[in-house]
């Protein structure tokens, strides 16, 4: 891959690479091809998937010592905060999805909405495993070449 590009990771794929690979590894997922595809690229994440590894960590009753290290993990990637940018992201985003009958503008999907608003707000492709982002109206999913395809089909 030529120069440094940006991608921003969705939850998924941030946790299944930084936080608990082991237990992505056991899930299938392929952590290994994600981290090729990664190699030179550099990761952000949205504020939204900070909360929700915390919310899984709380959940979890993680320990002091846990806790620590994945805050610190959190620290250390940069993060997509919430701006009038990614504001008006998401209010278009959840508009424009409603018109077009596109599953991503419904309730449920509130949390991969913000991820969504956040990749396109900033002009960056977003890396995920969700079928809902296939056909999302502005947002760039990343390139994945020679990695299975995220699961297919919206998920409602």
């Amino acid at each position: 891959m030529a120069g440094l590009s940006t991608v921003l990771v969705d939850t998924d794929i941030f946790g299944s690479l930084f936080v608990r690979p082991d237990r992505a590894g056991q899930r299938g997922h392929p952590v290994t091809a994600w981290r090729s595809a990664l190699e030179g690229v550099r990761v952000l994440i949205s504020f939204q998937t900070r909360a929700e590894v915390l919310a899984g960590v709380f959940i979890d009753s993680w320990g002091k010592r846990r806790v620590a290290d994945v805050r610190e993990l959190l620290d250390a990637t940069p993060t997509v905060g919430v701006d009038s940018d990614v504001i008006e992201a998401y209010a278009r985003l959840r508009a424009d999805c409603r018109r077009a009958g596109h599953p991503l503008h419904a309730k449920p999907h509130n949390a991969d909405r913000w991820h969504a608003a956040c990749a396109i707000a900033k002009g960056l492709p977003l890396f995920a495993r969700d079928g809902i982002y296939a056909g999302t109206p502005g947002l760039t999913l990343f390139d994945t070449p020679n990695i299975p395809p995220p699961l297919t089909g919206f998920q409602t």
